[in-house]
């Protein structure tokens, strides 16, 4: 199958901090290597003009009259928005690092940081974003598949992806061996399948906790 085109367009730097002079050093920054930047002075703004399609990352200071950096990154949570963030600090402490690197926050830069590397964070975190994209598109593709299954196509699916056998799950739906293997035959066509195992693996696609939990497939 041929992968799904993600429709992405030039990557953003989305740059949050309310110091007018860090603003300017890091947009120069960035835009000496070819990278877009969008810069706001306010979190509250960033977030009213977020996009769901927004590609790249967002650079933000912990210390905003507004919201902090930290504060920030859980209201992109709330919204669903998966931007990674970098946090640029020269407050934190090494728990409050840990613990918001836990919560999900890219990294942390302090504010003396290396021109170079504060642009590899920023490279790294936006190659991320790409990644989850091209991911989140794929399972939307397969998604699509699985919701072209019958309402039996798909109990049968689900059977075969606990390791049933045809002849158990015949008598399950008490229906004739050869009528399960016809609609073996009918889900794996649509799914672009040739057997189990890659069955499993599109399930797991889908789904990363398959097979530690009960699949979490769309009805």
């Amino acid at each position: 199958m041929t992968a799904p085109q993600t429709n992405q367009t030039a990557p953003i730097v989305f740059l949050i901090d309310d110091d007018p002079n860090d603003v300017l050093l890091i947009r120069r920054l960035c835009e000496s290597v070819g990278m877009t930047v969008r810069a706001y002075d306010s979190p509250q703004l960033f977030l009213k003009e977020l996009r769901g399609d927004d590609f790249g990352c967002v650079v933000a200071d912990l210390m905003m009259p507004e919201m902090t950096g930290l504060q920030l990154h859980a209201e992109l949570q709330k919204v669903g928005s998966d931007l990674p963030i970098i946090v640029v600090t020269g407050h934190a402490d090494a728990g409050t690092c840990r613990t918001a690197l836990h919560n999900g926050v890219f990294d942390f830069v302090e504010k003396s940081f290396n021109p170079h590397d504060l642009l590899v964070v920023i490279r790294a975190a936006i190659a991320k974003d790409a990644q989850q994209k091209k991911e989140s598109a794929l399972r939307a593709s397969y998604q699509e598949q699985l919701d072209a299954l019958s309402p039996r196509e798909r109990d049968v699916m689900k059977l075969l992806a606990r390791g049933l056998s045809l002849k158990q799950i015949a008598t399950e739906f008490d229906i004739s061996v050869q009528t399960a293997s016809k609609h073996r035959s009918n889900l794996f066509e649509k799914l672009g399948v040739g057997n189990e195992v890659e069955l499993l693996k599109l399930l797991i696609k889908i789904d990363p906790m398959h097979g530690q939990t009960e699949p979490i497939v769309a009805a």
